[in-house]
Parts: structure tokens; sequence; C-alpha cells
């Protein structure tokens, strides 16, 4: 092991002639920007590993890339829930292809514990990344990577991701197309080192969210051809009363307004991807705590009003209401445990009721 390199690019330009860079590094989306407006409602307070947007000024991403390494090396460390570290032929991190929260531990730990590398005689397009079992992550994180990946032009013979464990894995997988023959499973402890390793940046490192991954999904997930839409659903609340954290305390209380206006209750994890897809085109109007659920607001119809309960947020979902023109409302809420120790974002939270009523009533929701 000898050190890092910050971005990949480095790593490409010390080993290839300046006159073969093209063929081993492209770029794309190196001029996107964007000008973030604030919210209606409460003020934000962001999560402490957020860098939150300056509203009213002009925004500008890191480009995307893509990298070809060849004899580089993919490894799926046994904790974390699957952390990824890409490395170069001398076992180097690319610092660039690692989510931030994870750096740390390689750095003390794991970077010690780095298995020897089983061959891979071909080229490997490398989408697992952080934080797979998490529905946003894995949408906008892992699947946003194939569009890089296509845009390349480089040939794949397969596709790297995490074990595909979860049914909403395997069904967006399939939606996006990818043959299950080009798809080879990194579980957790393994380490391959391809002949050429394919490394699409990662779409949160450019800013956490960015528009042309959401563009992407959209146009891959809504198909008019397996698209319903349903006046049934154009008011809704989705409920996280299945989740281990983030619960609204008072739930009870707060549907018997919601059922009044007309809400129904959503558990997400009790439907299909495309069953989501479908509500939330749906819907003309949707109340969610903070979770990943929000993620599918990025299938929902321009002007469509989103009411985000939480108590501290990250910015991902008020950045995609941006981009698609939603009428977004942040509605801050007391944390259900006070005293509790554990961090801020997992806190089940208690809705003021009569807050919301009022919200609903001057936003003309009757």
């Amino acid at each position: 092991m000898s050190g890092l390199y910050i971005h990949t690019k480095d790593w490409i330009e010390k080993t290839t002639p300046k006159s073969d860079i093209q063929d081993f590094y492209k770029e794309f989306y190196t001029n996107e920007t964007v000008k973030y407006t604030l919210p209606k409602g409460d003020q934000p307070q962001w999560v402490d590993w957020v860098y939150p947007p300056r509203f009213g000024e002009n925004h500008k991403f890191r480009k995307s890339y893509v990298s070809k390494i060849e004899n580089g090396s993919i490894w799926m460390c046994d904790k974390g829930g699957g952390m990824v570290y890409a490395l170069t032929p001398d076992q180097t991190c690319l610092h660039d292809m690692v989510f931030h929260l994870y750096w740390r531990y390689f750095e003390k730990t794991a970077v010690h514990k780095i298995p020897s590398a089983s061959p891979y005689y071909g080229t490997l397009g490398v989408l697992a990344w952080a934080g797979h079992a998490n529905y946003w992550h894995w949408l906008h994180d892992t699947l946003g990577r194939y569009h890089l990946l296509q845009l390349s032009g480089f040939k794949i013979d397969k596709y790297v991701l995490p074990p595909l464990t979860l049914p909403f894995q395997r069904e967006t997988v399939n939606m996006l197309g990818i043959p299950e023959d080009k798809i080879l499973q990194l579980t957790s402890g393994k380490h391959l080192k391809a002949e050429n390793l394919i490394l699409p940046s990662v779409p949160f490192n450019a800013g956490t969210c960015v528009n042309w991954t959401v563009e992407f999904l959209r146009d891959a997930f809504l198909k008019a051809d397996r698209h319903t839409s349903s006046s049934n659903y154009e008011r809704i609340y989705i409920s996280r009363e299945d989740a281990s954290w983030r619960k609204v305390a008072n739930e009870p209380k707060l549907m018997k307004l919601l059922i009044q206006k007309g809400f129904k209750k959503i558990v997400l994890s009790s439907l299909t991807v495309q069953e989501q897809i479908d509500i939330f085109s749906s819907a003309n109007v949707i109340i969610s705590p903070n979770g990943a659920g929000l993620a599918n607001i990025m299938f929902c119809q321009p002007g469509t009003k989103v009411i985000q309960l939480f108590t501290s947020t990250s910015d991902e979902f008020l950045k995609i209401g941006q981009y698609l023109g939603l009428d977004y409302y942040f509605l801050k809420c007391r944390n259900a445990n006070p005293g509790s120790r554990a961090h801020e974002i997992i806190k089940n939270l208690v809705v003021d009721v009569k807050k919301l009523s009022r919200i609903l009533e001057d936003e003309g929701i009757n």
C-alpha cells in the first residue's frame, strides 16, 4: 500500500502518456450549475455531514467522469454493510470512489486487512458503492453510475453489483435491462482484480444529489407502457411505522387530521418499485418524514406539493424538488425522545398537528 490518490485522474495522468489519456479518462456533465431557492416553511436544521446549499447563489457541480484502470481491483470490506473500495494495481486507494463516512475506517483499519485479489480476465464495470441497502443511495449512487458507463462507450463484460438480496434491487436492475448473465455480485470480503476496471464517478460525490441522475432515472423508469396513474393517490402520507427509527410518534393523532383532508397512508416497504412510481407520479400532495422513501419524489409531476417532516435533515430531497419544480415545504418537528443520546437523524419525531393543519389550509388543501 502506498498512500492514496485523491482523484482517479491523478493516477491516470501519472501512469498514462498524455496522448493516450482520452482512452482511459472521459468527462461528462462538466458545466452543470443550479441556483437553489429556500423552500417554504421552517428553516432547515442540517445533519452534521451535510454541506448545505447556498440558497440564491449559483452552484456548480463537480465534473462526472469514467476511468479505466488496467489491473485495478475492487474490494468489498466485511464491515459497514459492505464498504466498497477501488484500488490501483499497487493497492493504492482511489479516494474519490469512497463514501466519505467510510474513509476513516479504511485509513485506520481496513488498509491492513486487504485480502489477496482473485483475478478476473476481462473488463468489469463497477456499480457497487456504499449504502446499497438504502433505497435512495441504491437509486442515485449505484444505478446512477450505470448511465455514466453507457455514455463512456467502454465495452463491459460484467457489471459489478453488490449482493442483490433486496426486492427493490432486483426489480430496478431488471427495469434498467441489465442482463442476468452480465451481473457479477461482489460479496462481503471479496477482492477482485480485473484486466480492465471501469470506474464511473459517484453521483453523491459530485454534490449529494445531481440533476442528471434524477433525469436518467425518470427516463428509465417512467415508461408509458408500464406506468399507471391513479386518482386514488392524489393526497398521500408516507408512514415509517415499519422502520426502526425516525417514526412519527403521534401518528394516530396526525392521521385523524389527514384522513379528514382525504389523505391515504402509504407504507412503502409493502409495495413494488413500480407501484411506488405509480403512486408518486399520481400524487398532488405528499406529506412524509425525512427518509429514503422520499427518493420517489423524483417520479412526481412538476408542481406537486411536498411537505417534509423532520427534526434534522440532509439536502438531497430538497434538491430533487428544485430540479423538478416541486412545491416544497419544510415542517420542523420536535424530538420524541429529547434525552436520547442517539444521533439526531434517527430520533423519532412529534408533529405539531395544529401547525400542519394551518399549513394545509393556507395551501388550499381542504
